[in-house]
């Protein structure tokens, strides 16, 4: 069976406060959802802009951001509507919800995928740090993420060549860069 093609998703980080952020994804032709509050909020980088890096490097399609761009609602994100068409957001609110409860549930394993992923490239990029407070939080992580790759699937460690987390690192950092100078109301978008 063929993959439906994806429409195109963009991604927007957006600094809400002093120790807040929100997510907001615009896909092609849907109304734009957002998340907000989102939760880990980091000075570097936020958990889910962890996870969004992770998930398109590791094409983890079952995460949230392939649920965002299935249309789903990740069980977090929800409809940005204005006034003027409030109906059309709650019935578009009730078929994401719906898509987004079935897809869920058929993508459990990508989920939790994608939070080992999550925690296994933080504590590599910590570790590479030049910083060496950062190098101090990522010995406090070592054993938890030695853990995790000791208890993947082969198929699933296999992923994490030197290549790969190469890549992952320099997104982790070019996306700190972006995100840690950002002032309360600034944002960057990025595709998916």
């Amino acid at each position: 069976m063929k993959k439906a093609r994806r429409k195109p998703m963009s991604v927007r980080f957006l600094r809400t406060g002093q120790h807040r952020y929100a997510v907001r994804a615009a896909l092609e032709g849907k109304p734009i959802v957002e998340m907000s509050p989102a939760p880990g909020y980091d000075p570097l980088m936020p958990h889910d802009l962890q996870h969004f890096i992770v998930e398109r490097a590791l094409g983890i399609e079952g995460g949230i951001y392939g649920q965002l761009a299935a249309s789903g609602t990740a069980g977090t994100f929800h409809i940005v509507a204005d006034r003027a068409d409030a109906r059309e957001a709650s019935r578009e609110t009730r078929r994401r919800e719906r898509k987004g409860s079935q897809f869920m549930s058929s993508q459990r394993s990508d989920s939790a995928r994608s939070e080992r992923a999550t925690y296994i490239c933080w504590h590599d990029w910590l570790s590479h740090s030049d910083n060496p407070f950062l190098r101090v939080r990522a010995l406090k992580m070592k054993d938890a993420a030695c853990g995790m790759l000791e208890a993947m699937p082969p198929n699933e460690r296999a992923l994490y060549t030197p290549e790969k987390m190469t890549q992952i690192r320099s997104q982790f950092q070019r996306l700190s860069e972006r995100w840690s100078v950002l002032k309360i109301g600034e944002s960057f978008t990025e595709p998916w």
